[in-house]
């Protein structure tokens, strides 16, 4: 059973995070957010051309749109898509609002953060369980906070979301590859590590407008969708103190929120990122299809 707070809960926020590694707070979307979402999603569905990155497979993907109406595949940086400003500036206002940031300061202590990647889900193929911590956190580790917020009443068929109750203060396995080639044998790792300590997964089928945030030391993924009519739309982003970058070096910049911040990109690299949408398009269009991504984390194998 999933237990729901308000956002006016601080205290019962507070202890309940601690001491499980991970809470699940009430409306923090609004309905007119809600709204907006749904328009600027029918609006991206309709660009059947477009093409980005997948956080899915590691790699470019060219927008699909699958039997039942939904996106196939996740979508990487949705706060950072070109030529779909309708639907980055509703990623925007709801990944760096008000009430994102008075949880992120209340449970994490530290009152600015930097988004560090933000993913946009319609349709759940499932996730490997995992530690934040080995593919992002902060320096020190620990005080990365990530957030799924749910943009529609997520069922349980769908490909829900779990999470292992108190496994943050377990065993943690460390990336030890410096490019994740290591990857495989971490994921046999985790398995491993559940089966050790007997660790139970909970599902978190959550509410319309419910966020749900997470400790970067707990196991954590999502089921297989096991029933085609259901989608899963849902945002998740990552937010590291500003005082504890792992990229101290790297500038930041400032959003509507000015205890929100996001890496700053030079005029440079913006227009970079208007040719990677050429890349992409190049590298669906071209590769071959026997190539397999360097790391999937929602490969059907697993």
């Amino acid at each position: 059973m999933i237990h729901y707070f308000s956002i006016q809960e601080t205290e019962s926020i507070k202890d309940y995070y601690s001491e499980n590694g991970y809470v699940v707070v009430k409306d923090v979307i609004s309905e007119a957010e809600l709204d907006s979402f749904s328009k600027s999603y029918e609006h991206l569905k309709s660009s059947k051309g477009y093409y980005f990155r997948s956080q899915d497979t590691n790699r470019a993907e060219r927008l699909q749109i699958n039997e039942k109406g939904f996106i196939e595949r996740s979508i990487l940086h949705p706060n950072e898509l070109v030529f779909q400003k309708g639907f980055k500036s509703l990623t925007e206002k709801i990944v760096y609002s008000n009430r994102i940031s008075q949880l992120l300061s209340l449970i994490g202590s530290y009152e600015k953060y930097i988004v560090w990647q933000t993913m946009f889900f319609d349709k759940s193929t499932g996730t490997v369980p995992h530690q934040d911590h080995y593919y992002l956190d902060s320096t020190p580790p620990g005080n990365l906070i990530a957030c799924w917020f749910a943009l529609e009443t997520i069922h349980e068929d769908s490909g829900a979301f779990f999470v292992v109750p108190k496994s943050h203060r377990g065993p943690l396995i460390s990336k030890q590859a410096e490019n994740f080639e290591d990857h495989e044998e971490y994921v046999v790792k985790i398995k491993k590590l559940i089966d050790e300590q007997k660790y139970e997964f909970q599902p978190m089928p959550l509410q319309k407008g419910s966020v749900l945030l997470w400790h970067p030391f707990l196991i954590h993924g999502a089921f297989s969708n096991q029933n085609p009519n259901y989608s899963r739309k849902s945002f998740t982003a990552h937010y590291v103190p500003s005082a504890c970058s792992p990229r101290a070096s790297a500038p930041t910049a400032s959003t509507f929120n000015p205890n929100i911040l996001t890496w700053k990109k030079s005029n440079l690299e913006q227009a970079k990122a208007y040719l990677n949408y050429v890349r992409y398009w190049a590298e669906v269009n071209f590769r071959s299809k026997n190539i397999r991504p360097k790391m999937e984390m929602r490969s059907s194998e697993y």
